[in-house]
């Protein structure tokens, strides 16, 4: 598999001479994005996302470790053109138009402009700011100001796209059309990594996600892993007469549901043992399934550990 991102032991910390501290914004992080992927860094504010983020795109530097881009170093700044950048807060030139500042951020990147301002129309048609493409971005909206840098990370058409919290300040309307366009960039081939704090936006799009903790990734996968991981399982058998007795006696955590008891186990011998124990009893077993937590779940669980 191709990968868009690779990093290699990344370490960065901040010297604040003042008050006489260091601050570890990033702890030997290692990681890869395929190429082609919905990929979400998720972790509380202050956890390092950002910085990491800044190291890839050179705005920082790391104070030792490795970043490649679309297989390149980062040290060859050619990789670059290839890449977009939606950052946290966006600011632009307010005595520029919003047709202006596309030209411009595309002109920055190298790509023909021909490209540029059809790739502009159309970012500003998509994300509901035609009307006002000769407006100055002095007068924009924090939520039109946000679509407008959406746009300028896609307006030369970068294999590879960084969203630094992309959803913040839109309505649900427009959150909804970027979840789309990521989804569609995907599709074409391009890598998304989104930065969020926000679990229901993660969930609702990404293909695999890594959790940040205090500058390191403490767990990665695909959402169903994370979440069918520890989950436990859920046995439902007939509420014939005598088993619920039985149940409590076991000391085991069921509930009655239509005739049915369903019975929550935590692990996978607790599961095994109740079947044998069931079938020994001739009661027959009607489903067993594994219980997935939700990514809140994971995510309150595995940050709140020492």
């Amino acid at each position: 598999m191709r990968l868009a991102l690779e990093t290699v032991s990344l370490s960065k910390t901040f010297r604040r001479w003042r008050r006489g501290r260091e601050v570890r914004a990033l702890s030997d992080v290692s990681f890869t994005v395929d190429a082609g992927a919905i990929f979400g860094l998720l972790g509380p504010n202050g956890a390092g996302k950002t910085t990491l983020v800044k190291v890839a795109l050179t705005i920082a530097h790391a104070d030792r470790g490795e970043v490649r881009l679309l297989g390149q170093s980062i040290r060859d700044r050619s990789v670059f053109s290839r890449v977009g950048y939606l950052p946290e807060n966006p600011r632009f030139p307010l005595h520029l138009t919003a047709w202006q500042v596309l030209r411009l951020y595309g002109s920055l990147s190298g790509a023909d402009m021909t490209a540029v301002e059809r790739n502009a129309s159309r970012w500003l048609e998509r994300l509901d700011l035609a009307r006002w493409s000769d407006m100055r971005v002095s007068k924009f909206s924090k939520g039109m100001n946000e679509r407008l840098a959406f746009a300028q990370a896609l307006v030369h058409d970068p294999e590879l796209i960084f969203l630094d919290e992309p959803t913040d300040g839109l309505d649900p309307l427009a959150r909804m059309e970027v979840r789309n366009i990521c989804r569609e960039l995907a599709d074409q081939g391009k890598t998304v990594f989104i930065n969020s704090h926000i679990l229901a936006e993660i969930e609702l799009i990404c293909d695999r996600i890594a959790l940040m903790k205090s500058g390191e990734i403490v767990e990665q996968g695909t959402i169903s892993e994370l979440t069918a991981s520890r989950g436990g399982y859920e046995l439902v058998a007939p509420a014939v007469d005598g088993l619920g007795h039985w149940l409590g006696e076991k000391s085991l955590t069921f509930a009655a549901v239509d005739g049915h008891f369903h019975v929550q186990l935590a692990d996978r011998v607790s599961a095994n043992a109740l079947i044998d124990a069931l079938r020994a009893k001739n009661i027959e077993i009607e489903s067993l399934s594994v219980k997935r937590r939700t990514l809140e779940s994971v995510f309150i669980e595995r940050l709140s550990r020492e």
